[in-house]
């Protein structure tokens, strides 16, 4: 697996060598845009907007508008803003699991020695891994990567480490911000709800489960390729009565445990 970044835990007064690695790929299928007419690929070209010239890779900068004036910046500029901390990923602290805001979690990545080869590598990143398990705590951390700083929370996971990034707070919308309709439920509703809850109740095991939309659009694509007629998805239908598809829904549970009892 190919690493994303490259360079040290910072633990206290402890530099531990690492390498960061997506934990997840993507399983989506990409289409290309096309023109209609002749299926030639559409291409994208970077424009200068003043004069429309098109610009080559060596021409085009960072900047910044402040009060109405462009602030330019070269890479080496911004790399060299702290140079320290772009190889760096500070722990900043432990604590429980939960104290972290599950709205808050990002995207997974794990994390191995930045070496296996080079002795006395893994002795850091082994005695931080078990003083973690050990206590039962996670790291709060912090790096820097692509012009960006991050916040991860760390965990102890398999032979290495898991890390998911942490967002911001001020990145997390306000849930104020979304329309919920209140409303009054009838008890004898919402009793049924709690029994179809119940009743639905499973040990998970996320290791069944497949992401199945990709595989019905590759079914898609080749029934079109076949020049099969693609029909029309028809849309959910409204629910009506709550009470009486409800009612069905245990009715329907019921059934299938019937049948699994009788298998």
């Amino acid at each position: 697996m190919r690493s994303i970044w490259s360079g040290a835990m910072k633990f206290g007064t402890i530099f531990i060598p690492i390498r960061l690695y997506a934990a997840s790929e993507n399983l989506h299928i990409g289409f290309h845009l096309v023109h209609k007419t002749d299926c030639g690929r559409v291409r994208y070209k970077k424009v200068c907007a003043k004069d429309g010239e098109e610009l080559k890779p060596e021409d085009i900068v960072r900047a910044i508008d402040i009060a109405g004036e462009c602030i330019q910046f070269t890479e080496d500029e911004i790399k060299n803003l702290r140079p320290f901390t772009t190889r760096t990923m500070e722990i900043l602290g432990f604590c429980e699991s939960y104290e972290i805001p599950l709205v808050a979690l990002g995207k997974p990545y794990y994390i191995g020695t930045e070496s296996p080869k080079k002795g006395g590598v893994a002795q850091g990143f082994q005695m931080l891994k078990k003083a973690m398990q050990d206590s039962d705590k996670v790291a709060v951390v912090r790096w820097v990567a692509r012009s960006n700083e991050y916040m991860g929370m760390l965990t102890s996971y398999e032979q290495g480490f898991l890390l998911k990034q942490i967002l911001y707070h001020e990145q997390i919308r306000s849930v104020e911000e979304i329309e919920i309709i209140e409303a009054e439920v009838d008890p004898e509703v919402l009793e049924k709800g709690m029994q179809v809850v119940e009743k639905m109740a499973i040990n998970f095991d996320w290791t069944r489960y497949r992401e199945k939309y990709t595989q019905e659009l590759r079914e898609l694509i080749e029934k079109k390729a076949l020049g099969e007629e693609i029909i029309p998805e028809i849309k959910p239908p409204e629910t009506r009565s709550l009470e009486k598809e409800l009612e069905k829904m245990l009715a329907m549970v019921d059934e299938n445990e019937d049948r699994a009892h009788a298998g």
